[in-house]
């Protein structure tokens, strides 16, 4: 089953991207654990030893598994949007499944491997680049209300840069609405007319 998303002020111009309601379910699990590390992390002292305690074990564990149940989410926008977004989607997912290996070998280890700036560069510029391809086609097909579409850089900014300031918060708010949007969106057969139709446009290319 899938439910649509395309709520809002931009409703009556947005073409209906539909998420299986499993996918949507699975981001908002993704979005509780955010959430939790964003509020531990917001509250916790800027931490500058390399040596995991056990609160950094905690919080890696979380945003680790939050990482993993976004991977749905990012994939099904990516093909339903179609076009440029797919590969947005595909950047994405690849940036943050290296990052999520990266952060549970360092809490398995209790530290960085040297590896681990090596692997953290081109998986965070995956994630971003990932991130603003796909926001960019979203906003210029209305697929996602605009400020929604805009605001997918942000899911990648709040997570890095500003992680050490509780910034997961404003990740796990994004994911939040888009989830929540499907969730409690109207129920569909399938994939919409508008979506269907662009899908098959880009075939044609």
């Amino acid at each position: 089953m899938t439910t649509s998303l395309g709520t809002g002020a931009d409703s009556s111009r947005a073409s209906r991207v539909d998420i299986p309601r499993g996918v949507a379910a699975t981001a908002l699990a993704g979005t509780a654990l955010a959430a939790v590390a964003g509020a531990i992390q917001a509250v916790r002292p800027t931490d500058t030893d390399p040596l995991i305690d056990g609160g950094e074990h905690v919080l890696l564990a979380l945003f680790a598994a939050a990482l993993v149940l976004w991977m749905p989410g990012y994939l099904t926008l990516g093909r339903a949007i179609g076009g440029p977004a797919r590969a947005g989607s595909w950047m994405a997912v690849a940036g943050t499944a290296l990052l999520a290996f990266a952060m549970t070998a360092t809490n398995l280890n209790g530290e960085d491997y040297s590896w681990f700036p090596a692997l953290a560069l081109p998986a965070n510029a995956l994630w971003a680049i990932g991130s603003i391809l796909l926001a960019v086609v979203a906003y210029r097909r209305r697929a996602l209300p605009r400020p929604l579409a805009l605001a997918l850089p942000l899911i990648w900014v709040g997570s890095i840069p500003l992680s050490q300031l509780g910034g997961s918060l404003v990740a796990a708010a994004i994911w939040g609405a888009i989830a929540w949007l499907a969730w409690s969106g109207p129920r569909c057969p399938g994939v919409s007319a508008s979506t269907t139709t662009s899908m098959r446009r880009d075939r044609s290319r």
